[in-house]
């Protein structure tokens, strides 16, 4: 087995048996337990906010400034803008190149309106967890497409 794989499976081992034995999740060295009881732990999930209403509270919390800039970058990009997002997310999450219409409809909106869009995607509770690779895939996908764009010459590029 590869060394990830075992670490993965280490680390996944640990996890269930720490909330196996609520004894063995312990603060510091002092081994006075994180959670107190299982009423405790119960409040504790109680009061975590799901999936949806962690997105609606994001989207709840951003400014309406943000949102206007958002929707004037999709202005930018066309009617096919939505599409054009669905085929950034395929390249983010299944490493799917978008398409050169795609690319041509990010560098037409600019960097920043791009670095927006993925800012805010990146917010969601899906894919919080990956915020910090955030302007390093941002970036790339931007550098690809500008070099993509830059490099056809206008009689070629339809």
């Amino acid at each position: 087995m590869e060394s990830k794989t075992i670490v993965m499976i280490s680390f996944t081992i640990m996890i269930l048996l720490s909330f196996s034995y609520p004894s063995l999740a312990t603060e510091n060295d002092e081994d006075k337990p994180l959670l107190n009881s299982d009423d405790e732990f119960d409040a504790v999930m109680a009061i975590s906010p799901s999936e949806s209403d962690y997105n609606r509270n994001m989207l709840e919390s951003q400014p309406q400034t943000f949102f206007d800039y958002l929707d004037r970058c999709s202005e930018k990009m066309g009617p096919e803008s939505v599409k054009c997002g669905t085929e950034v997310r395929a390249e983010i999450l299944r490493n799917k190149d978008a398409s050169r219409d795609c690319c041509r409809m990010i560098v037409k909106a600019g960097k920043e309106c791009h670095m927006q869009w993925m800012k805010l995607f990146f917010q969601t509770y899906q894919l919080k967890r990956f915020s910090s690779k955030r302007i390093l895939k941002s970036n790339e996908i931007w550098n690809r497409c500008s070099t993509e764009i830059s490099s056809v010459s206008p009689s070629s590029s339809d």
